[in-house]
């Protein structure tokens, strides 16, 4: 079926399907879905909409807004979105894009799952399945001959190979907060801001405080400062220099700043720790 729709050209296509009792009940279901070729007035932007969705950008960019974060969706990307949150969507140029919404008793939970790993946007360069799993659930669809159980299968597998590739990203960027952090020990005793972390390991400010922070607990401000005041602490108890000394050598620019900071994380002054028998 042809859509009349801002932004959306003439050639793209929409199909629909009404799921079974039964597979509402026990599978994966098919909702709707598409195959969209689209000019950068394309907008999306819904409060809620009782699915989840699932689009494979075959060319172009678009923009993704979904729980106050703004992601980049280019060529060969994946986006998962819960539509039963506030979200918009977007067109940055002339883009093809296929998609379908879907329900299923463990779609919920199956998309909190991949969030917390890896957002909605995921790289699907080097993966050859979903694309196939997505031409395989488009073809019926256009057919009208939907078969419930092989869509089932087909949502399922896609999901299994995001978490693949989730698994995959997650060695990567423990990677890169090991470099990090290696960074930090090497460079506590200088001035070390956000961007200068962030560009050393080649990611953005907000994507590395986003990772790091995933991976260690701490923001990266907060990871430097703790590893400062740790490296003071030894040097309270293991060396005779002076306040001043331990101050410059751990990385604070004046012994007053270290003193405040110190006693506002420890509740001790640097005199008084050093004091403390172990």
């Amino acid at each position: 079926m042809k859509i009349i729709e801002k932004g959306v050209l003439q050639k793209s296509e929409i199909f629909f399907h009404i799921p079974s009792d039964f597979a509402k009940e026990a599978l994966y279901c098919l909702h709707d879905s598409g195959l969209f070729h689209c000019d950068d007035k394309y907008i999306v932007e819904r409060k809620n909409y009782n699915n989840f969705l699932i689009m494979l950008i075959r060319k172009g960019s678009m923009t993704i807004r979904y729980r106050e974060q703004e992601y980049q969706a280019r060529k060969n990307t994946l986006v998962f979105l819960n539509c039963h949150e506030p979200h918009t969507y977007l067109a940055n140029e002339n883009v093809f894009f296929e998609w379908f919404h879907f329900s299923g008793i463990a779609s919920q939970h199956y998309f909190d799952f991949l969030f917390e790993k890896s957002g909605c946007i995921f790289s699907i360069e080097n993966n050859f399945v979903i694309p196939e799993c997505m031409d395989q659930i488009l073809q019926m669809a256009e057919k009208g001959n939907i078969n419930e159980h092989f869509v089932s299968m087909n949502i399922h597998k896609i999901m299994y190979e995001l978490n693949e590739i989730s698994n995959e990203s997650t060695d990567i960027q423990e990677k890169i907060i090991l470099q990090a952090i290696a960074y930090i020990e090497n460079h506590f005793d200088t001035e070390i801001n956000l961007k200068e972390l962030a560009q050393y390991v080649n990611l953005t400010p907000f994507h590395f405080s986003r990772v790091f922070k995933k991976y260690t607990g701490y923001s990266p401000y907060e990871y430097v400062l703790n590893f400062r005041i740790n490296h003071a602490k030894q040097l309270l108890q293991n060396t005779n220099l002076s306040i001043k000394k331990i101050a410059i050598t751990s990385g604070f620019n004046s012994d007053t700043h270290f003193i405040t900071t110190f006693k506002k994380h420890t509740n001790l002054t640097p005199k008084q720790f050093r004091e403390i028998q172990f």
